[in-house]
């Protein structure tokens, strides 16, 4: 719990550092949007550069892990942009502010082929971007439940 909530708590904050909008926690992953609940002209920027805020905040997490005597952990992270529905989403007795659309699948299915340190951006994200990013190697993926296959690139760093 000490580790799991060591890293959800550094990730939450360099999430809202850059406005994001956390949907919900699942497990040791975290489903952020940027751009709701206000749309802006620099999200894919912004959302690129948590990412690698995210990256370069676990070399603290998995020190304080090592003094602790815990083990040492890796995120991997999928940016995807699209148009999605937003909203409070629900029933009368119970809701919450959250995101459904195809463009939420196609994240997570990103998610499930990225590794441990790599941040994987969709090509809708890299074509978002008005900042220069270094861009490492591209790939064709096929994933379960999306009939088209999706070019996905190696977000490396930001220059400037």
């Amino acid at each position: 719990v000490t580790l799991l909530n060591r890293y959800l708590g550094a990730m939450t904050d360099i999430i809202m550092a850059h406005q994001g909008t956390i949907d919900e926690f699942i497990g040791d992953a975290i489903l952020a949007v940027f751009g709701a609940p206000q749309r802006r002209n620099d999200d894919a920027d912004r959302a690129t550069n948590c990412a690698l805020a995210m990256q370069a905040a676990m070399a603290e997490i998995n020190a304080m892990n090592r003094r602790e005597g815990l083990p040492e952990i890796q995120t991997g992270i999928a940016l995807n942009t699209g148009d999605v529905i937003a909203g409070n989403i629900g029933s009368e007795r119970r809701s919450k502010y959250g995101f459904v659309g195809h463009p939420m699948n196609v994240t997570s299915r990103i998610e499930d082929v990225t590794g441990g340190g790599e941040i994987l951006a969709a090509d809708s994200t890299l074509r978002s971007l008005a900042g220069t990013f270094h861009v490492g190697a591209s790939q064709e993926i096929n994933v379960k439940g999306i009939n088209q296959s999706i070019v996905v690139h190696q977000i490396l760093g930001a220059t400037g």
